[in-house]
């Protein structure tokens, strides 16, 4: 089985605005600057995700309107990779609503989860089998497009070099810090970070009802920009400080100052204890999960599972052919088998006629990636979810390549995801 992604969203956006700082503030005057600091982020990354026993990771966001806390997320992670147990404690409080907390704990047998709001009850998930991959950490950095991310952040440097205090400590540790305006930060920087934090952040709270998040459509840049980090003499940052202050306006004209600050810390490091919570006395729900291809994922789903394809003809429901996945084989880490959809002669026009795919799924637990190949080597890929009884399949719609694979391709179809068992008579 493949190595879960663990690493929480609000790490990687920590570590990616430092990447972000790292760029904007670094001393490359001599350049010597600039690659310590990338150097100091990529190997604090690579130190928790692969060699470190043990250590904890703080993280904070918060985002303000003038004075006002529109959203204040906390998190503190602490994992214990030696013994496969980690701890995580999160705090969010969003302008409106009461402070909420989460809990939850996993190692290779269990993992628990506990909701402030949610009664007092302890949700626990019993492993049917042991999971070794339960506390890993992933090395984004190693990712295919780590390098090419990177070399935009660099490409976007342009005279950010000079507004930057670079510190050496006797005992060889490192500060780094800088603040820029408005006016001293490039119009392609400003376009570009006013551009991703829209979209990453602003649209994504918009619709929300817990609280009033200004949705800035006009106007919008970046209007100042600052940020410090310490660097220890073994080359891991400590701590991490970036604010930076978005100006804009909604679309009736109402201007806002938004100013989000993240911090980002590790400590403890090779020290830090993680103990399985005791629930005696507690409220608990239990359930079973099974951790294999052989547990839930095994020979039974092996044979045909199929669907109708149906279309909307004179004001009724027709069925004019059949989807079917036929599973051919299971090992510990795939799925095979093949897809047909099979029309009736008077339908033929609708689709592939009776043509055949391969179809193949990188399994964890009882979901993964479906690859989906036609005779000719197409490949497109899809989703598939193992269910109690039937089978999940979502395949796009068509191809974008030229000449690919093609699915219902007629928008007349109606279509179906869930496959249910063809038993023999």
């Amino acid at each position: 089985m493949k190595k879960k992604k663990n690493l929480t969203m609000l790490l990687s956006f920590c570590i990616g605005a430092a990447l972000f700082m790292s760029t904007a503030f670094a001393d490359v005057v001599s350049k010597t600057g600039y690659d310590q600091l990338k150097d100091a982020i990529k190997k604090t990354v690579a130190s928790v995700s692969e060699e470190y026993d043990s250590f904890t990771m703080e993280m904070a966001l918060s985002i303000k309107d003038n004075d006002k806390v529109l959203v204040a997320n906390s998190e503190i992670a602490r994992y214990d990779m030696a013994n496969s147990r980690m701890e995580n404690i999160t705090t969010s409080e969003l302008a409106g609503s009461e402070k909420e907390s989460f809990y939850s704990y996993r190692d290779n047998w269990c993992s628990m989860y506990y909701n402030s709001n949610d009664a007092d009850t302890y949700y626990v998930n019993e492993y049917e089998s042991e999971d070794k991959d339960a506390v890993t950490l992933n090395n984004f950095f190693e990712d295919e497009d780590a390098e090419y991310i990177e070399k935009i952040f660099d490409a976007l440097i342009g005279n950010l070099k000079e507004y930057v205090i670079v510190g050496e400590n006797p005992e060889g540790s490192k500060e780094f810090s800088g603040r820029l305006s408005d006016g001293q930060i490039p119009a392609l920087v400003n376009a570009v970070t006013a551009y991703a934090a829209k979209q990453s952040v602003f649209d994504r709270t918009v619709g929300y009802n817990e609280f009033d998040m200004p949705s800035l459509k006009n106007d919008v840049f970046v209007k100042e920009i600052s940020g410090r980090a310490n660097v220890n003499a073994d080359g891991i940052i400590e701590n991490l400080f970036g604010e930076f202050i978005l100006a804009g306006s909604e679309k009736d004209g109402t201007k806002h100052e938004l100013k989000v600050e993240l911090v980002f810390k590790v400590y403890n490091i090779n020290s830090t204890a993680v103990v399985k919570p005791d629930l005696t006395g507690k409220k608990v729900e239990k359930s079973i999960v099974h951790t294999t291809p052989y547990g839930y994922v095994s020979e039974k789903y092996l044979g045909k599972w199929k669907n109708d394809i149906i279309i909307e003809e004179n004001d009724r429901f027709v069925k004019i052919g059949e989807r079917v996945i036929e599973i051919t084989g299971i090992n510990d880490d795939y799925v095979y088998g093949t897809y047909t959809e099979i029309y009736k002669e008077e339908y033929a026009h609708y689709g592939s006629d009776s043509k055949k795919y391969s179809l193949k799924v990188d399994m964890y637990d009882n979901k993964g990636e479906l690859e989906v190949t036609d005779d000719l080597g197409n490949v497109i890929v899809g989703y598939m979810y193992l269910d109690m009884g039937r089978i999940e399949c979502y395949i796009p719609s068509e191809n974008p390549a030229e000449d690919g694979i093609v699915f219902n391709s007629s928008d007349d179809i109606i279509y179906n995801s869930s496959f249910y068992k063809v038993f023999e008579e």
